[in-house]
């Protein structure tokens, strides 16, 4: 979707000279300067790193913190553009064998575990806690330490935080006879779900084909995106795929329940295409006023507003996520951290370490923010800037707050778990295996990784 989204603020603070670098002191958890290092004007001037991004939203604006940051300092940084698959296949590949091809990368929230347990990129926890002043590390909301820690390793600094909600069209819920019908038919009022059954009901009563309008649309295409969009409902449902003992708790009744109730999604609520759906496809039945609910993440919010491609401009509302009646709102949590290649140069290594604390302090986050970027910072958050342009940005903040960045399993096992889940999901909802087959079979063969 890498749209960019202009606006008066976002003109002003095009990189008008006003982020500021530092380097920071050097001390012994660093990797040693190059002995013939530029002048201090340009400190890193020679170095070329290599920086594998993923093609979210924010990937775009990447390149031109890049740019600047060459400005300031020397170093060079080219940025790949890769799509979810390639990037980990690239990504893995290289760090597994060595080859340095690329210096720094994003690394998603739920390879965590997996990039630790491999040592693939380099610990950045001596040098974050030596550089806690100058990256103002109290700041940076606790939560978004997940994007990249696993058991005391900080594996990737974090730099794009992603609140999961419920996103629904505001328009219809407040119009007054889609309120009056449904309140008739169902005997209470018409409001964002909060339980997994109030949602069904919406999702029914906003189904109606031949209007081309679906209550609720979901990613199902075989791989990655089913596996990660029924892990949202089954989490609304009160399962674990790994409970907090490390025990494989997926063949419970409550995983059952809600693979059955995503199976639904698919029977009787969303566009027929959907079972082929990736994040963009998703989001594109939205924008275009196909669905008027979905799970999805905070960093596709500013498209809905971009009236550029979306339909919708001005309609959206985003509350917490659904859940069974009875148990506490859950709060999701997810994004992308920027890790250093452990194989990587020491000088390599020092400039890319300068460059993530560049792109991920407080200026250059704001102005990332206005080009389609995602938050890691409290300020940015608070930002009275941002909150004029963006004022879903306190919905952000209030997920980020009570935000669970083990939403999703981030243990060692989350590739292979992910790519189980992404074929016996997908089985479900095309009918190929009934639910209780399809978890049986799950169940057996997350149970064989442990």
């Amino acid at each position: 979707m890498n749209q960019k989204r202009m606006t008066g603020i976002a003109a002003l603070l095009l990189l008008s000279g006003t982020l500021l670098f530092a380097a920071g002191k050097q001390e012994s958890a660093a990797p040693a300067a190059s002995a013939d290092k530029a002048p201090a004007a340009l400190p890193y001037k020679g170095v070329e790193l290599r920086f594998a991004v993923m093609a979210d939203q924010f990937a775009d604006y990447t390149k031109v913190l890049a740019k600047d940051f060459e400005a300031k300092t020397g170093a060079k940084v080219s940025v790949d553009i890769l799509g979810y698959v390639e990037l980990y296949q690239k990504i893995t590949q290289d760090f597994a064998t060595k080859t340095a091809q690329y210096d720094l990368s994003t690394v998603d929230i739920v390879w965590s575990g997996e990039f630790a347990k491999n040592a693939w990129t380099v610990d950045l926890t001596s040098w974050t806690n030596r550089d806690k002043a100058e990256i103002d590390y109290n700041d940076i909301l606790p939560v978004t330490w997940t994007l990249g820690n696993w058991d005391g390793k900080q594996v990737a600094f974090p730099m794009a935080g992603y609140a999961n909600s419920l996103i629904y069209r505001k328009d219809l819920f407040e119009d007054a006879k889609e309120k009056a019908n449904f309140k008739a038919k169902y005997g209470y009022e018409l409001a964002p779900p909060a339980t997994m059954d109030q949602l069904r009901d919406i999702s029914t009563f906003f189904t109606r084909p031949d209007q081309n309008l679906y209550g609720l649309v979901a990613n199902g295409a075989r791989g990655s995106a089913v596996a990660q969009d029924w892990m949202e409902y089954m989490r609304g449902y009160g399962a674990q795929i790994v409970d907090k003992k490390g025990n494989v708790s997926i063949d419970s009744p409550e995983a059952l329940a809600s693979l059955k109730f995503f199976v639904d999604i698919f029977d009787k609520w969303a566009p027929k295409g959907a079972i082929g759906y990736w994040w963009d496809d998703r989001e594109t039945a939205y924008r275009t006023g196909q669905a008027v609910m979905e799970s999805s993440w905070s960093i596709a919010r500013a498209g809905y507003e971009n009236k550029e491609i979306s339909m919708v401009a001005g309609k959206t509302g985003m509350a917490v996520t659904p859940r069974v009646a009875g148990s506490k709102a859950l709060y999701g949590f997810g994004g992308w951290g920027v890790g250093i290649n452990a194989s990587s140069s020491a000088a390599k290594q020092e400039a890319a370490w300068a460059f993530i604390k560049y792109i991920t302090g407080k200026e250059a986050q704001k102005a990332w923010m206005l080009h389609d970027g995602a938050p890691i910072r409290r300020s940015t958050l608070t930002d009275p800037d941002l909150k004029k342009a963006m004022p879903w940005v306190t919905d952000i903040l209030t997920v980020f707050e009570n935000g669970d960045g083990d939403y999703r399993p981030r243990d060692p096992n989350a590739t292979q778990i992910q790519s189980i889940l992404g074929l016996r999901v997908n089985q479900a909802i095309t009918h190929e295996l009934s639910a209780e087959e399809a978890i049986k079979e799950a169940a057996k063969e997350i149970k064989a990784l442990y």
